[in-house]
């Protein structure tokens, strides 16, 4: 998608604060912190867990990549079912504390 439209509009210092205060919990600009809020998408931010979804995608896109290298003959197969089940167990964690703040 081309977001090629600029919106510019005025606030005080304080609300600015309080909108980047808001938005770098989360985001790591203003701009698609305020394109979600104004398009009305739910933004849940669960104190203490800032950074965890990017771990839990670097360790995805890891094991996506053991499995491209395994399939490719590279590196033999290892078993992780173990591994799989924590993550399943932390996604499993992450989606019962969602639940809490919805």
């Amino acid at each position: 998608m081309n977001r090629n439209i600029v919106l510019n509009f005025r606030v005080t210092e304080k609300e600015r604060q309080i909108i980047e205060d808001k938005a770098y919990i989360k985001y790591d600009s203003l701009a698609p912190y305020l394109r979600d809020a104004a398009l009305g998408k739910d933004i849940y931010v669960v104190p203490g867990l800032t950074g965890i979804d990017e771990e839990l995608n670097a360790i995805g896109n890891n094991l996506n990549q053991l499995t491209r290298l395994a399939n490719m003959g590279k590196i033999e197969c290892v078993d992780l079912s173990d591994t799989r089940k924590e993550v399943a167990k932390i996604w499993r964690l992450l989606n019962s504390l969602l639940e809490k703040y919805q």
